[in-house]
């Protein structure tokens, strides 16, 4: 391709990939494609960028191939054995040619974009093999060092890449590298910054210094805080940090002076806040010698009204969080005692105290005092809560929208400047007790209601103290009576035209609700929010249904004292849900509607709306929008568990959305799957008795799930035990093998918890379906004797391995004996040794499990095997005695007519049950059901136990059974004979 031709079609190719015909564009990509792995490719690329009479834009993508191919084939990579190459990427001369060209290259780029590209390819060869590239650092400062402003700014330009890209690097040895690089650039380019800086502020005009200026900014913020160790022992970083805070309050008066709002200067400014903060993030304890001036820096930016009339709102967000950020640095709090529940008086430093930690500790507290905190407070309340008129228009023009923004969490306090000032003054409600004071005598100003509607700096100014009263409820509860408040202003204030107090009471009652809120005044609030959910205005409505939720939401809610308005709050919801058109306000209604519907439970079975919401929820499934999907399967769960045995109304619907929700071929499925399993249960509990077979339309949905993870392996068996409970014999004939199968082949993968949860399923199997079950579970008989067999060191598992064999034995002998066999098979020894162990390890372990129920249905199934007589098992007939006794004096209990001692687990009264509260769903009934047919409820172990030993004295005879009943000690004996006799 180095050949005029080969560059000549190399260039039309390039020219195709930037054309806007779709055609050309994929036809060319393709070319560029096939031709990455040809020697001399990115050389050619090379040389077409340097060519400017070629069209930018195929320059353009020829930096961009340039820059991938980099990433992708420049890091050398030995070939497979056998290959006739050692190497595979670019080839080393052409490696030499790309790098020697490179800063050339860049210098003399009259298109930033392409410039931009060519600094990126740059600095991922560096981040490669810096070491072997060691003219890069010193052509660069050459360069840097240049006259000509244009080829300056473009050496920047590339500098700031590759100082960017080698700051990453996290090797011992590459950081002790870019430590030395940072030494020995450091001071240059800070006196460039300063030249720079200088020269602008004196010119008048941007003209190319602050461009300049700005690029070796970005240099020496990476530098100062991944260049140092400890950056404050250098005092040019010292120097330079000062010069930063100094600079920036001087460039936002040039800046107001010279009515200069161009985007390039306040980036330029950001950017030496940026510098402060991350020395404060990265080296906390470096910070300290500048923690004062940091401290005076964010006040004056943040707070101060000399600083209020030149900042712009970026510089006033890193101000509140660069306070914040002081406020919080563990590093600046020194060992102190605890008093009244906050920080009190120093107490005796540790060895391990840095000494800067007491300098940080005492400077905090010698800025922070009554009178700057009250400064603060008041700052943050009065100039930055209050609505602004952009949000006033934003209210009128798009409410929902706007609904939505001012709700936002998470980190949106980094960039907001609301949500920077909230998180910092609820940061100084929690470290400074006196912040309190400043807020309460803020409400005294405030206590009267207010008498004029159209009073707007009142209503404003109350909105924000409203606001702030809101968001430190954890901090106030103590210090006033909100019930008492609420009473004597809000409820008063409701009653005026005036949305943005509605809007923010209901929003306040929401905050304070989980916090301190008597009982009394709960009906208050629940009509207050009722209220609010029948405003014209649909932000208040919306507020009023979040704060709802926080309301349902609340530990100390009574379903009664919500019953009186329950119907009209949510016919109210549902109008609301209607209304809106936002999908994620939908959402969020729908979910306060659903957390309604769980909380009112039955009493809300009855509510007419709640036939017209399961007819809407159709309508809300068919809208685009993943998450409000999820809000529906959700609420649908929730209407489910409402309406009973009268939700199979709802399957029309509902197994559509059960099959997509549970699809693993489906996108929606990432989103729905754990509620979507959710619902399939929750309808599976409500199934019909006698069932009918529209639920086993599922099934084939099930399958996949047993295998695709443990995540969601417990809700998958539940749903296998469901249908094996609903359906005995027909699921567990025709599925019960092909779930086990999948079941087995993870297992071994299993913690111990999912292995607990396949076994149950096993034990299900073999409860529901005595003459399908020990076939079904065939595919992992081999793992369950296995671990009998080897006494597995887990005794709630073990338990549950003894528990299925248990079954096993005394329902399927047959099956019993194909587990011995593969157990032989494995290890290599007869059957009989096999069983040997096995029942040694349920006899010795019968102790030690916790259950009574599982100790009784292993001590059967060892009367069952002591009934046959064989040899191996009367060997150890005094272990048996044992685990059986034993288990009698765990389950025995005396009868309160007769005094005699009766098996606790045969008098439990299932049926009786039936209408108590723990019958909830037709799926408990099937299950108590099942309990009560169940050997361990049916079978008297005390009399199972004198007939077994009865009648094995009659088919031993007398001198053998006496010969026998020797081999059992005499502790043994004793303790049986209390029960046989």
């Amino acid at each position: 391709m180095d050949d005029i031709n080969g560059i000549r079609m190399l260039y039309e190719t390039l020219q195709g990939a930037a054309s806007q015909n779709p055609e050309s564009l994929k036809s060319s990509e393709a070319t560029l494609l096939s031709w990455e792995t040809q020697p001399g490719f990115y050389a050619a690329l090379t040389n077409v960028i340097s060519k400017h009479e070629f069209e930018t834009n195929a320059r353009f993508i020829a930096a961009i191939h340039l820059k991938n191919g980099i990433e992708r084939h420049w890091k050398k990579v030995m070939n497979p054995p056998h290959s006739t190459s050692t190497l595979v990427g670019i080839p080393e001369a052409e490696r030499v040619t790309i790098k020697s060209s490179m800063i050339q290259l860049i210098l003399n780029e009259p298109a930033l974009n392409v410039a931009t590209q060519l600094a990126l390819v740059t600095a991922k060869i560096a981040r490669l093999e810096v070491r072997e590239w060691p003219m890069l650092l010193p052509s660069l400062m050459a360069s840097v060092q240049l006259e000509d402003p244009y080829q300056q700014h473009r050496a920047l330009l590339v500098s700031y890449h590759v100082i960017k890209i080698l700051s990453t690097k996290r090797l011992t040895g590459d950081r002790k590298i870019f430590q030395e690089i940072a030494v020995e650039i450091f001071d240059y380019l800070y006196g460039l910054w300063e030249r720079l800086f200088l020269a602008w502020a004196v010119s008048g005009a941007s003209g190319d210094d602050l461009p300049r200026a700005h690029m070796a900014l970005k240099i020496l913020r990476i530098l100062c805080v991944r260049g140092y160790k400890v950056p404050h022992e250098s005092q040019s970083v010292k120097t330079f940090i000062l010069s930063v805070m100094q600079r920036a309050k001087e460039t936002l008066e040039l800046r107001l002076t010279r009515q200069d709002s161009s985007n390039l200067l306040e980036k330029h400014v950001v950017c030496m806040c940026k510098v402060v903060a991350d020395v404060l993030e990265v080296h906390p304890l470096s910070f300290v010698p500048f923690l004062h001036a940091g401290l005076e820096f964010a006040a004056y930016f943040g707070f101060s009204e000399e600083g209020r009339s030149v900042v712009f709102e970026r510089v006033a967000i890193h101000a509140l969080n660069l306070m914040k950020g002081i406020i919080l640095c563990a590093e600046f709090r020194a060992p102190r005692a605890i008093e009244g529940g906050r920080r009190g008086s120093f107490s005796i430093a540790t060895p391990d105290t840095d000494p800067r930690t007491f300098e940080a500790a005492d400077i905090k507290d010698q800025f922070f005092t009554n009178e700057s905190l009250s400064v603060l407070v008041r700052v943050l309340v009065t100039r930055y809560l209050p609505l602004s008129q952009t949000e006033i228009e934003s209210w009128a023009e798009d409410p929902e929208e706007f609904a939505l923004r001012m709700d936002e969490s998470g980190e949106t306090w980094k960039y907001n400047l609301r949500q920077s000032a909230e998180t910092l003054l609820v940061t100084l409600f929690k470290e400074f007790r006196k912040s309190t004071a400043v807020l309460l005598a803020l409400m005294k100003e405030y206590e009267t209601p207010l008498k004029d509607p159209q009073d707007r700096s009142t209503i404003l100014a109350k909105d924000a103290l409203y606001n702030a009263v809101g968001i430190t409820a954890y901090e106030l509860y103590d210090e006033f009576s909100f019930d008492t408040w609420l009473a004597s202003t809000l409820v008063h204030e409701l009653t005026l035209p005036v949305p943005i107090l509605h809007r923010r009471i209901t929003w306040l009652v929401g905050q304070w609700t989980g916090v301190k809120i008597t009982a009394e005044a709960r009906p208050t609030i629940y009509a207050l929010l009722l209220s609010g959910l029948q405003s014209p205005d649909v932000v208040v409505r919306l507020s009023s249904s979040q704060a709802l939720r926080s309301c349902l939401d609340d530990f100390d809610f009574v379903p009664e004292q919500f019953a009186p308005c329950m119907t009209d709050t949510f016919h109210n919801l549902f109008m609301l849900l209607k209304d809106v058109k936002e999908s994620d306000n939908k959402m969020r209604v729908l979910h306060t509607m659903s957390f309604l519907i769980e909380r009112m439970g039955i009493q809300i079975k009855n509510s007419n709306q709640i036939g017209s919401l399961a007819q809407y929820l159709p309508l809300l499934w068919d809208m685009e929008h993943n998450m409000l999907k999820a809000a529906v399967v959700s609420t649908s769960i929730q209407l489910v568990h409402a309406l009973g045995s009268e939700s199979s109304v709802l399957r029309e619907f509902l197994f559509p959305v059960i099959r997509i929700a549970t699809d693993l071929k489906s996108q929606e499925h990432v989103y729905l799957l754990e509620d979507g399993l959710d619902l399939w249960l929750a309808l599976m509990e409500y199934a019909p008795e006698p069932p009918d077979e529209s639920f086993l339309s599922l099934v084939d949905n099930l399958i996949p799930l047993l295998s695709i993870s443990s995540e969601h392996l417990k809700m998958s068996v539940s749903l296998v035990n469901s249908y094996a409970i609903i359906y005995p014999e027909y699921f567990t004939e025709k599925y019960g093998s092909i779930i086990c199968t999948e079941l087995s082949s993870s297992i071994s993968d299993m913690r111990a918890e999912g292995v607990a949860t396949v076994l149950r399923c096993m034990e299900t199997f073999l409860r529901t379906s005595p003459i399908n079950g020990p076939t079904a579970i065939r595919p992992i008989i081999g793992k369950i004797f296995q671990a009998s067999y080897e006494a597995l060191d887990v005794p709630f598992l073990l338990a549950l391995f003894l528990s299925v064999v248990a079954r096993l034995l005394l329902i399927s002998e047959g099956m019993f004996q194909v587990g011995l066999d593969l157990v032989a098979t494995s290890e290599g020894k007869p059957s009989a040794e096999v069983l040997a162990t096995i029942l040694d390890t349920m006899s010795s372990k019968v102790p030690y499990i916790v259950q009574p129920e599982r100790k009784k249905l292993i001590c059967i199934s060892l009367l069952k095997l002591m009934s046959t007589c064989q040899p191996v098992i009367m060997h150890r007939i005094c272990g048996i005695f044992l685990g059986v006794s034993e288990t009698l004096n765990d389950i025995l209990k005396a009868d309160l007519q007769s005094g005699k001692m009766i098996d606790s687990l045969c008098v439990l009264d299932f049926e009786g049950q039936r209408d108590t509260d723990e019958v909830v769903t037709e799926n408990d009934l099937r299950k108590k059901r099942l309990a009560s047919r169940d050997v361990v409820y049916t079978v008297d172990l005390i009399n199972l136990f004198r007939n077994e030993v009865n009648n094995l004295r009659g088919r031993l005879g007398d001198s053998v059974f006496n010969e026998v009943m020797q081999t059992v000690d005499v502790e043994t004996l004793q303790m049986a004979k209390t029960f046989l006799e």
